[in-house]
């Protein structure tokens, strides 16, 4: 049988500047694990400054200065970022084991090229199996990070 997936949008589809945040937040209560996307169409320039940031919180938060960085999970400091591909889509994968964390999960990137994106979680309730780290690949970017 497969576990039971919801699909919640956390940032609608939209264009960011260069420097500015992506941040989108979930509310996971009654859920196990969660899997964090973020996927961005064709940088317009290569970039070399992207850094993700997870937090969680018990309360819904604005900002990613308002939550408890998760730790394993900041881009940059934790595992490499790898820059956002200028010829094709790019997806960033999170893989998140709920118990004992807080309510809310907040997602934070932010990339030194302007990108169009969207920010969803699929939240489950029961058991999944890993997923295991895929390497950047000619078709863009792919980082899978798991915690």
């Amino acid at each position: 049988m497969l576990p039971k997936l919801t699909v919640v949008p956390m940032r609608e589809i939209d264009t960011l500047a260069a420097a500015a945040a992506a941040f989108g937040v979930v509310d996971t209560k009654g859920y196990d694990f969660a899997k964090i996307v973020y996927l961005t169409g064709k940088a317009t320039a290569a970039s070399s400054q992207d850094a993700w940031l997870l937090g969680e919180d018990d309360t819904l938060s604005t900002a990613i200065t308002d939550t408890t960085a998760i730790s394993g999970c900041t881009g940059v400091t934790d595992f490499t970022v790898v820059a956002e591909s200028t010829s094709y889509s790019n997806t960033y994968v999170f893989n998140l084991d709920l118990r004992g964390r807080k309510r809310y999960i907040s997602a934070s990137y932010e990339s030194d090229a302007t990108h169009t994106g969207a920010m969803f979680a699929i939240l489950s309730r029961k058991e999944v199996g890993d997923e295991e780290t895929v390497a950047t690949t000619a078709h863009g970017t792919r980082n899978i990070v798991s915690a």
